[in-house]
């Protein structure tokens, strides 16, 4: 298998947010104060500076850059060219300088006048400041504008960043629209698996934005805040965000850090020295895991407060299908199509009418690892399609037999309790004598998922690997054969990341571990999201095996470093935002 990370030294770029006053008119004495926090940026090792272009007043716009075409427009408000000084002394100190045009987005400011036209000539008024990237966020509600802003970035050879929050995942129009971007970029921050809204985890669901990076040949950066509190506690996050940098670092060779507010807590030099420790011993030789994504792509459906229904139960699935190729030691990959990898997850739209492409059905006729899931009901009946038909027998399925679809609360009446419970998807499962949390929900729109496909023991030939227990909920969660297995479920909790890694390799991390990071042969990396007990088996670690194993707290303080022997399965127990790695010795 071709590795998907480049083998030349990993040198990421590292963002600053936070230092430079946008509104500060230009005058001597504040040029020379933009020279000396250059100089000082520059001296830390940073390689860019962020820059705040615009804001918003009810429906003008205010921009502290030079703009021929902005001056024209009666809703829009020349300030201050405090943008000039930055650029021509970060240049001069050979940093980089990305304006950031979050304050005028069309989400936010629904006074906005921007037509595909009018943002063109904006950006190109951008281009000619000598900026090196601008980010932005919420472009997406007005697609023609998005494609405009983007297009226009890209032919004046300036790298165009949108502010990805990984909630969009649930949304069509990611992989339509986000192909257009020169960097994918995703917020990583919010933490905690099954809380509400300001505690909800996003750095999870991130993974797949990531993976559709790697599809798209696109750079990649994470943006985390250290001056605010968006589901990180403000003396925690310093730490915190040295630890996601590190994961990050491990499962995608990210490529830019935007640190809000990182300016006097966080350490680029250091953080790039012990990230590269830990990124040369890693295992070169690391399996692939494509993602087929076989959902509708669209281009105009943000906003849709819910989101497109495959989509989002994708996105809900995400935190289990990602962290559990990560915990058995493979990379991954996500696609609209089929590439060449070692094992494949192939997530299709599913209902009476869908059909399989031929190079997915394909697959099942070779020996790699294959989990296919659908969006909706898994086809079957009479009239079920050969392809759908093909790839379950291959799991041991017979889709000739009549399934039960069990739509539970996410049908349209979203009925609280079900009439019969004979068909409902109930909320745990057992895989290998553990219990575990099967179906997903939707954290954070508090919407129950439960959702999925019952297939009677009539039908199935193959292995059941995980189902409820007798007194509750019917049909498996998980059957299969050969390495070949469908998953009932529409939309899965984080928890079945092990039967996924397990199944994989014979590794994994145990469901009541409540831990985010990725495994392997060489290196393991975890992130305890609370204190917890971390039970993992690592893959291809044979017992016996001398391994270093260092546990830093959440101040960063080293908490213990020691040389042990292993034993499957290795146990620690963690408190919250306790971060361990592992480094196998040869």
């Amino acid at each position: 298998m071709e590795e998907i990370y480049s083998q030349q030294p990993y040198n990421p770029k590292y963002w600053v947010e936070g230092i430079i006053h946008h509104n500060r008119p230009a005058t001597a004495a504040s040029i020379d104060s933009v020279k000396i926090t250059i100089d000082d940026v520059a001296s830390k090792g940073w390689n860019g500076v962020l820059f705040w272009g615009a804001s918003r007043a009810n429906d003008k716009m205010q921009y502290y850059y030079k703009s021929p075409f902005l001056e024209k427009q009666s809703w829009a408000t020349f300030e201050n060219d405090a943008l000039a000084p930055v650029v021509e002394a970060a240049h001069k100190k050979a940093l980089l300088v990305m304006m950031n045009f979050e304050g005028v987005n069309p989400y936010h400011w629904t006074q906005n006048k921007w037509t595909t036209s009018t943002i063109k000539s904006a950006a190109e008024d951008i281009a000619s400041t000598g900026v090196d990237a601008v980010f932005e966020e919420c472009f997406e509600v007005k697609p023609e504008v998005f494609t405009s802003l983007a297009r226009t970035l890209k032919s004046k050879n300036v790298e165009y960043i949108s502010g990805t929050d990984p909630m969009l995942l649930r949304e069509s129009n990611f992989a339509s629209l986000w192909p257009e971007t020169a960097v994918i970029n995703i917020y990583n921050y919010y933490l905690k698996r099954d809380k509400i809204y300001n505690v909800a985890t996003l750095a999870q669901h991130g993974s797949l934005g990531l993976g559709w990076a790697k599809f798209w040949n696109k750079p990649t950066s994470l943006i985390s805040p250290i001056n605010r509190n968006w589901g990180i506690a403000g003396d925690y996050s310093p730490a915190v965000i040295n630890y996601l940098c590190m994961i990050r670092a491990l499962q995608f060779r990210m490529d830019n850090f935007i640190i809000f507010g990182g300016y006097k807590k966080f350490d680029p030099i250091q953080n790039r020295k012990w990230i590269n420790e830990y990124v040369q011993k890693q295992e070169k030789d690391r399996p692939l895991m494509n993602i087929v994504v076989l959902l509708k792509k669209g281009a105009n459906t943000s906003g849709n407060e819910m989101g497109e229904p495959g989509w989002n139960r994708l996105f809900n699935s995400g935190d289990a299908i990602t962290s559990g190729a990560f915990n058995a030691g493979y990379n991954i990959i996500v696609s609209d199509k089929v590439v060449p990898a070692d094992a494949y997850w192939i997530y299709a739209d599913g209902g009476a009418k869908d059909s399989l492409p031929a190079d997915v059905v394909k697959l099942f006729s070779n020996e790699n690892p294959i989990f296919i899931q659908a969006g909706t009901a898994l086809p079957s009946g009479a009239s079920v399609h050969h392809s759908w038909k093909t790839a379950l027998e291959k799991c041991g399925i017979d889709a000739s037999k009549n399934f039960q679809y069990a739509p539970g609360v996410d049908a349209p009446a979203e009925m609280s309790t079900p009439v019969d419970q004979e068909y409902e998807i109930p909320y745990t499962g057992y895989y290998n004598g553990k219990y575990l949390r099967f179906t997903g929900s939707d954290i954070q729109r508090g919407k129950d998922l439960r959702a999925g496909t019952i297939i009677p023991k009539e039908a199935i030939n193959g292995k059941i690997y995980c189902e409820p227990n007798r007194t509750y909920g019917r049909g498996p969660f998980l059957a299969g054969k050969n390495n070949k297995y469908v998953v009932t479920a529409t939309c899965l909790n984080w928890e079945v990341a092990y039967p996924i890694s397990h199944l994989l390799s014979g590794a994994g991390v145990n469901p009541s571990s409540n831990v985010w990071g990725i495994a392997g042969k060489n290196v393991t990396a975890m992130l305890a999201i609370e204190t917890t007990e971390l039970e993992i088996v690592l893959p291809g670690v044979k017992d016996g095996s001398r391994m270093k194993v260092v546990v830093w707290d959440n101040q960063r303080t080293k908490k213990s470093e020691e040389v042990i022997t292993y034993r499957a399965p290795y146990k620690r127990v963690l408190k919250e935002y306790d971060f361990i790695t592992i480094n196998v010795l040869n």
